[in-house]
């Protein structure tokens, strides 16, 4: 209602409707109001646009720089659910590379706990003939004593005693074992039977392993 009516006094005072009176009231509004001079001046430049006209103009208008509202809006909306998904993937990659750094350093622990567990675990194979024995490696005592440190595995030092007899092929037989663990008696057994040939006749001799010292 009062656009239209303000409508309808520019209509009025540009086509000289206006008694005297309206028409100085209404050139006073336009000196202080910028927006109902420019009004006023395109309405005369539209050559008498009537009301009803210029009020459809106003709604279009309106709906215009409603849509535009509308759109900046959006706009923010959107930048906004940007920035929170940028901020949400920084903090991801910040949370994966404490979990990285955290496993790295747990890693490195634990290999150097192991480290340290088999340098505890390192022992010396010693061979020691005693009476009664007259035996040997083909290879010599060294050689077998490498194989022994190669492919015997122990957690404790201990004394295990040998003996058994040498065949015409080089081959040891009868062998009686005294000592260590089952799974120690029974690798060093395939060891002295399978993989050492022998010269002699008896074997007698005890084999004492050592933890080694390291400093």
């Amino acid at each position: 209602m009062e656009n239209n009516y303000q409508l309808s006094r520019i209509h009025n005072y540009v086509h000289g409707l206006m008694n005297p009176d309206d028409m100085h009231a209404l050139e006073r509004e336009a000196l202080e109001d910028p927006f109902l001079q420019d009004a006023i001046d395109g309405y005369r430049l539209q050559n008498g646009v009537d009301t009803k006209q210029l009020s459809l103009l106003q709604q279009r208008l309106a709906s215009r720089v409603e849509a535009q509202a509308d759109t900046r809006k959006k706009q923010f909306y959107s930048w906004q659910r940007l920035a929170i998904g940028m901020a949400a993937g920084v903090l991801f990659v910040a949370v994966c590379t404490l979990v990285l750094m955290r496993y790295l350093t747990d890693t490195k622990k634990s290999d150097l706990v192991e480290v340290q567990i088999m340098q505890d675990q390192v022992f010396d194979f010693n061979i020691f003939p005693v009476s009664g024995n007259d035996v040997e490696p083909v290879d010599g005592w060294k050689a077998f004593q490498e194989v022994l440190e190669k492919e015997i595995l122990v957690d404790q030092e201990q004394r295990i005693e040998v003996s058994f007899n040498v065949g015409e092929n080089g081959k040891a037989s009868d062998i009686k074992i005294e000592g260590g663990s089952k799974d120690t008696k029974d690798v060093l057994t395939n060891i002295i039977q399978n993989e050492i040939s022998w010269k002699g006749g008896k074997a007698n001799f005890y084999v004492e392993a050592t933890k080694v010292k390291i400093p």
